[in-house]
């Protein structure tokens, strides 16, 4: 009887917290000022808060220094705004150069490409399958125009991706100014945040939320600033490649390519996609030099970077990352896709804590049915 009636008791609470949610989405107006609430500060605290796990071992290691925290900021911030003022003198011209070129030779690209495949597919009918000309084989269907419909569908939706990725981080740059601030008591008050946490739990959970605390922090620790050290290296390297191959628009490519690089297990071949559909319209013969550039970046980052970065693999099953990739993606875009993976892990440890929790009071709790 106590089992059932408990379970009906939180039946009743979920039933009645969905029906609130369900008709205040019935009032008209009434969650459009929070959805603008919601979008104005999302970017911002995220950012916040990747920004700190970045770089709060250098915070700590000039702390072992015995330099006082603000002051370790104020050189962060220093050393951080020289290497930004750096990008925008050196970089950013040819970044943004490269931009405008690509966008406005979209037409021409997407044509260059259509043709391109035409003659590998003609020079392809020219050869023979057991000494039948391959032209002469009827598959029903006129081949070579079907990819070409196909892939220049794929190259127009990635280039699309890849204009809304830009105009969200030239939206992001509207709002760097709030950063700073966020991340400078972020990274002053540090522990602090965690101990006022601690107080507000009742002291019967405080056990629990210490350690559900601590493998969320190890979690996106581990996951930002492994990935960001890896990515950039990854990046560092195709770039050298593709500036020796002579592709057109490097430095945007590899850009592209650190960015899906945080998207664990398939981020690397959605960054190679544009690599190599740029590479096969200026070139099919660049295609393999390519493959081998990013192929060699991989196995550099897989035998030597990870083992030394990471210490260990992501516990997620790459069948659950595509499935989360996939969601996120239909749900917020390219933003969500690469948010998705450290909420999937934050939203992980919390639900194994608490069911452990549970079982934990289950059993020392008497049976009294």
């Amino acid at each position: 009887m106590f089992k059932s009636d408990r379970f009906a008791r939180i039946s009743l609470h979920i039933i009645f917290v969905l029906v609130i949610l369900f008709l205040l989405t019935q009032i008209p107006g009434i969650l459009a000022p929070l959805k603008a609430a919601f979008s104005l500060i999302f970017f911002p605290i995220v950012m916040s808060l990747f920004l700190y796990y970045l770089f709060r071992p250098i915070i700590r290691r000039l702390n072992k220094w015995h330099i006082v925290r603000p002051w370790s900021i104020l050189l962060l911030y220093a050393a951080a705004v020289s290497i930004f003022a750096g990008f925008a003198i050196w970089v950013w011209p040819i970044l943004r150069s490269q931009f405008v070129n690509f966008n406005s030779n979209l037409p021409q690209l997407a044509q260059n490409f259509s043709n391109q495949l035409q003659r590998l597919m003609l020079h392809l009918q020219e050869q023979e399958i057991w000494g039948t000309p391959i032209n002469d084989i009827d598959v029903g269907i006129d081949l070579p125009q079907q990819l070409s419909g196909y892939l220049e569908n794929f190259i127009n939706s990635a280039t699309n991706s890849l204009s809304s990725a830009f105009s969200v981080v030239a939206w992001v740059f509207l709002v760097v100014s709030v950063v700073p601030m966020i991340l400078y008591f972020m990274l002053k008050d540090d522990r602090k945040g965690y101990a006022f946490l601690l107080k507000t739990v009742p002291v019967k959970y405080r056990p629990t939320f210490r350690q559900m605390a601590m493998a969320i922090d190890g979690a996106l620790s581990g996951f930002i600033v492994g990935r960001v050290m890896l990515a950039t290296c990854v990046g560092v390297f195709d770039l050298i490649g593709f500036l020796i191959i002579g592709i057109p628009y490097p430095l945007l490519l590899v850009l592209f390519i650190i960015l899906t690089d945080m998207i664990p297990y398939i981020g690397v071949y959605l960054g190679a996609i544009p690599v190599v559909i740029v590479g096969f319209i200026d070139s099919p013969a660049s295609v393999i030099w390519i493959i081998l550039v990013i192929v060699l970046g991989q196995m550099l980052r897989n035998n030597l970077l990870s083992p030394v970065i990471y210490g260990s693999a992501l516990d997620i099953h790459p069948l659950t990352t595509v499935f989360l990739l996939l969601s996120g993606g239909a749900i917020g875009g390219f933003i969500a896709i690469l948010i998705v993976i450290p909420s999937y892990m934050v939203v992980k440890i919390i639900t194994v804590h608490l069911y452990r929790y549970y079982r934990g009071t289950k059993k020392a709790r008497p049976d009294l049915s």
